[in-house]
């Protein structure tokens, strides 16, 4: 197999046509610089180059030769490059999987970022609920998903890192009954995603009318809460915009209420080694949630 060495040689050399320059520039005696032109004409079982008194001249093989090492050389010099930069997770391409309400509230800020700082990074991801992105993460088809902690998955056992905690809330429009009194008598219904996985609390319980209706589209859930009376059971960190800007409102509990709240998950396979991109996306991950904690105090 032909080597890069020789092959840098057989450039270099094709740029100069004179063996003491070209020696000098790679850093070789003019006889190993022969030897090797030498050898790799014998590898190959043609001339490369034509010698005489007048001087060193490319032969129509070396001629072809030449212009394919070079952009041989420029493709080894390129993969380098890509992987000294996937060390530092700054090149390469990463699948990963979120839960609609942690993608609601993290990717937006945390992808626009990645884009900006990061242009070499192909980053894809799937949203979906947690037990289509396990079945994701076991089939190898994602490196790993975010979503919140209270899932017993199946063999093996994950990798559970904390990435934060999300304060869970009760979310309606402007201009709600419930935001200026306690309406005695009267019941909402209630939407919400099927991420948090955690029951109504009591306060709640007699406000609502019938049974949660489960709704995985977070854009839908906006919408319908803003054109509805219905109370969206989710996290102000998903709708932080929409707060804001005054078209939702976080209802009010009452002092005695039992707060609520759930930790993010990043749940990867422990027999699987974490990509350089992966971690990088951890830390812009628990930076964000962070950053919302700052926000909403």
């Amino acid at each position: 197999m032909l080597s890069l060495r020789s092959l840098n040689h057989l450039v270099t050399l094709a740029d100069r046509l004179h063996f003491a320059r070209a020696a000098e520039e790679l850093g070789l005696s003019q006889s190993a610089l022969s030897r090797s032109i030498a050898s790799l004409e014998n590898q190959l079982g043609m001339r490369l180059f034509d010698r005489d008194r007048s001087g060193v001249t490319l032969t129509p093989q070396g001629r072809m030769a030449s212009k394919r090492a070079m952009v041989l050389l420029a493709d080894a010099q390129d993969f380098e490059r890509q992987l000294l930069l996937s060390v530092g997770a700054e090149a390469g391409h990463v699948r990963f999987g979120m839960a609609p309400m942690p993608a609601l509230a993290l990717l937006p800020a945390v992808m626009s970022e990645r884009l900006r700082d990061l242009p070499e990074v192909t980053n894809e991801v799937v949203v979906r609920d947690a037990d289509a992105l396990w079945a994701l993460l076991l089939a190898g088809e994602i490196e790993f998903f975010v979503t919140n902690a209270g899932f017993a998955f199946d063999s093996p056992a994950p990798r559970a890192e904390i990435l934060g905690h999300f304060p869970i809330s009760f979310i309606v429009r402007a201009g709600h009954p419930l935001l200026s009194g306690d309406c005695p008598g009267t019941r909402y219904p209630v939407v919400r995603s099927s991420w948090s996985g955690l029951p109504l609390p009591p306060d709640i319980q007699q406000r609502i009318r019938g049974t949660a209706n489960i709704i995985e589209d977070f854009g839908t859930l906006a919408a319908i809460t803003a054109a509805s009376d219905a109370i969206w059971f989710s996290s102000t960190y998903a709708v932080i915009d929409e707060l804001r800007a005054g078209r939702l409102c976080e209802l009010p509990r009452p002092d005695d209420a039992e707060t609520r709240g759930v930790d993010v998950i990043m749940y990867s396979l422990e027999r699987r080694s974490q990509s350089p991109w992966a971690r990088a996306l951890k830390q812009a991950l628990r930076q964000r949630i962070a950053a919302l904690a700052k926000q909403r105090t």
